[in-house]
């Protein structure tokens, strides 16, 4: 018989919310877990078709068919923040950042420190106050409206400072205008909608994966 209250508190303990960070061997394998599943969303090209609503109507109907490539980054890293709280999750963040410009070609264009000339590094930069404030905003209650909120805020979080980022780039390289807007219709149009709702999905995984973490790891 599992002491669900004993389970909370430990899992509380966890997070380590308004706590030093302590290294310990388990953090370091979870943290490690973490970084593995940035890099392999950056990766993972998820292919599906679903209905949008046609203005002016297509061939007769109101809904037509659109077919979606999506890379899954933003749900993991929304995943990593409500799993494993601010400060495990802004050290994995770090690492897989840290590694991308040192020693491994991690990200989706390659790596190196040069990439943090790259037009889309403004994103992976936004995933560490986003992780900050995903996981803040479902500290004391994790209900579909905190989900809900953590989400926005959240997918609001990356994508202004990935805009803000890729405009800055704009001007270092001196590009025109009209690419610009096509960077930023790339990286943050549609593609948002689809963030809001794996992101969404994303936390909501996170309740049971970690009460099955927490478990395995005694």
């Amino acid at each position: 018989m599992i002491n669900t209250k004993r389970l909370k508190e430990e899992l509380d303990a966890f997070n380590a919310e308004n706590k030093k960070l302590r290294i310990t061997m388990g953090t370091l394998v979870v943290m490690g877990w973490c970084v593995f599943l940035i890099i392999i969303a950056t990766f993972t090209q998820l292919d599906f078709n679903h209905y949008i609503l046609s203005i002016p109507p297509h061939n007769g109907s109101w809904l037509k068919m659109k077919h979606c490539v999506y890379i899954p980054q933003v749900p993991v890293i929304f995943f990593i923040a409500a799993l494993i709280g601010k400060r495990f999750g802004m050290t994995a963040v770090s690492i897989y950042i840290l590694l991308g410009l040192t020693f491994f070609p991690i990200f989706a264009l390659g790596g190196g420190l040069g990439y943090i000339f790259q037009y889309n590094f403004g994103y992976i930069l936004a995933y560490l106050p986003a992780v900050f404030i995903v996981s803040f905003m479902l500290k004391d209650k994790f209900n579909y409206l905190s989900i809900l909120k953590a989400d926005i805020m959240g997918l609001l979080t990356i994508h202004i400072v990935g805009i803000f980022y890729l405009i800055l780039m704009a001007i270092i390289h001196q590009d025109s205008f009209s690419n610009v807007i096509g960077w930023i219709v790339m990286q943050s149009g549609p593609k948002m909608i689809y963030d809001f709702v794996f992101g969404y999905f994303a936390i909501l995984l996170s309740k049971p994966v970690k009460q099955v973490l927490w478990l395995s790891m005694g």
